[in-house]
């Protein structure tokens, strides 16, 4: 019994670790993009995403949203400030984007 409660503990610590690491990870990931208001951004013509890319998300929509550039994604800078948007590609996990409007 005490085996299973010690090994169950263990399993707990390496979990918590583990899903730390990723998100400290997918933080440390993002792409830096500058932009100026109004400015946008094309995330498939950049290289960062395999297009068609879906579900764009912006953390602060005050700073930046996704919007259609050239039937693409792209992002566009609404107000001043840094956000982390991203997008699901069509291929592979999301791709994290940091954006500083200034």
């Amino acid at each position: 019994m005490r085996q299973r409660v010690l090994l169950a503990g263990i399993a707990l610590v390496l979990g918590v670790l583990f899903v730390t690491a990723h998100y400290a990870r997918a933080e440390d990931g993002a792409f830096p993009v500058g932009l100026q208001v109004g400015e946008t951004f094309d995330a498939c013509a950049s290289g960062q995403i395999v297009c068609p890319a879906r579900g764009p998300i912006c953390d602060d929509p005050k700073v930046a949203i996704p919007a259609d550039v050239n039937g693409g994604l792209g992002f566009k800078g609404v107000g001043p400030g840094t956000t982390l948007c991203s997008a699901s590609s069509s291929v592979g996990p999301r791709r994290l984007f940091r954006i500083t409007v200034r």
